[in-house]
């Protein structure tokens, strides 16, 4: 079964691109800087060692080229995707849902203040709801725990190329 993407998918796949870009942007200036100082050492320049425009031109150019190949290579199953337009569902029932008490990671604090004096702080508390499909413990929003009774079958949306996993629904 499949069904249009989202506004929210689409962002969620876009957001996903984020690393495709940054790391080879990193890529591009540090293997710039690392190169053209490296270059002009061993003497391949012009006279004295000194970096000809055309050499300097060539290795941001092949640094470019590498960097733009390795963005394209992370990102095109994403941007894939988003060209589709569309995600595929799959049927699931659920084996029993769970609503436990839970505390937020590193919100309390025991012990001394710089000054000496006692000093502390309960664990931030919140509700936990969940899901456990195929002996898989899913974390979900309050909302669809309340709609959802052990037996349902639910819906799992994955991109189509990625395999990306964007949400759970209930099956009407």
């Amino acid at each position: 079964m499949q069904e249009k993407l989202t506004e929210k998918d689409i962002s969620d796949l876009k957001y996903r691109c984020r690393v495709g870009y940054l790391l080879p942007g990193l890529l591009f200036v540090l293997g710039t800087a690392v190169l053209l100082p490296f270059h002009a050492e061993l003497g391949l320049g012009g006279e004295q060692g000194e970096l000809t425009l055309i050499s300097t031109i060539l290795i941001v150019s092949v640094v470019f080229v590498l960097a733009a190949f390795i963005s394209f290579m992370m990102n095109r199953k994403y941007l894939k995707d988003i060209k589709i337009g569309f995600k595929i569902a799959h049927k699931k029932t659920i084996q029993r849902k769970s609503k436990k008490r839970d505390f937020e990671a590193g919100s309390g604090i025991v012990g001394k203040s710089v000054l000496g004096h006692n000093k502390t702080r309960d664990m931030t508390e919140f509700a936990r709801y969940d899901l456990i499909i195929d002996n898989t413990i899913y974390l979900i929003d309050e909302e669809l725990y309340d709609k959802c009774n052990d037996g349902d079958e639910v819906l799992f949306f994955y991109a189509p190329e990625s395999k990306y996993f964007l949400g759970i629904e209930k099956n009407i």
